[in-house]
């Protein structure tokens, strides 16, 4: 299992040298973030040469685009904002089929009006789950169209808050093109980390033959569990990737969640849980 990480981990909008950086730490594998390249995460159009030339300085380095960063808010309570969501995401999945990128990540999002990233109640009801599905009727078209996996991940302060949703929405939706992105961390809520083998276990249960990538960031808790670099926490990564290769996962580990500074250290503590699992 390789090591990769969000391209974003890097604070450039210089896709070279965030390349330069990035195999400085020895590193190949990336979620790329076009923000990295002098885009916006999702555009609103694009030119073909603007991609090509993207293509061309990562083949030069050798760099692996493993997924490609979409999320936007697919419950945004903002109507308007949700369709433009969907409508950037067909443009999404055509940078990414012209880039090679299999997967596009998702956020299944959240009705908070602060941030996608924020939990609110209504994300309880059956209105909001009705949105979700109508956003993800009309984001699968583009992604079949193009061929791209949509990448979902639990994520505690969204609508698939916790695997046993997650699985209900792969189930419900029942399509090929939507899959599994797991991350150990996200898998917590405030009051589960005290039998952290028994979270992750029943996850890799509900979602593991469905996992198309990994990521790897580690939480603390401080009060409300906080999100940290890989190595600075409490998630039990020996057991982590274990899991992972139970059930023959073959991807990149993404690294995220650090900053620049951090990578060496989360690096070697990650090669070490690889080597030791």
């Amino acid at each position: 299992m390789e090591l990769g990480i969000f391209s974003r981990t890097y604070e450039t909008n210089d896709l070279e040298e965030t390349y330069r950086r990035m195999k400085a730490h020895g590193i190949v594998h990336t979620q790329f973030n076009l923000l990295n390249a002098g885009m916006p995460t999702l555009p609103e159009d694009f030119e073909e040469r603007k991609i090509e030339e993207i293509k061309m300085i990562t083949d030069k380095h050798r760099i692996a685009l493993d997924a490609l960063s979409g999320t936007f808010n697919m419950i945004d309570p903002d109507i308007e904002a949700r369709k433009r969501g969907c409508s950037q995401f067909e443009k999404q999945c055509r940078i990414a089929r012209l880039l090679n990128i299999p997967i596009v990540s998702l956020c299944t999002g959240s009705k908070s009006t602060e941030s996608k990233w924020k939990w609110h109640e209504d994300n309880e009801k059956q209105s909001s789950w009705d949105d979700l599905m109508r956003s993800t009727e009309t984001i699968l078209k583009y992604a079949e169209d193009n061929h791209i996996i949509l990448g979902v991940e639990t994520e505690a302060s969204n609508i698939i808050n916790t695997p046993e949703k997650a699985r209900k929405y792969l189930d419900t939706v029942g399509s090929p093109n939507i899959k599994i992105i797991m991350d150990g961390a996200n898998l917590f809520h405030d009051n589960q980390a005290s039998d952290i083998p028994h979270i992750l276990r029943e996850a890799f249960d509900i979602l593991g033959k469905d996992i198309v990538l990994a990521h790897a960031k580690d939480f603390s808790l401080r009060g409300d569990i906080e999100f940290v670099a890989a190595g600075r926490g409490i998630l039990d990564f020996k057991y982590y990737i274990s899991l992972l290769n139970a059930v023959r996962y073959k991807g990149a580990l993404i690294m995220h969640g650090l900053s620049e500074e951090q990578v060496p250290a989360s690096k070697q503590f990650l090669e070490e849980a690889i080597a030791n699992a």
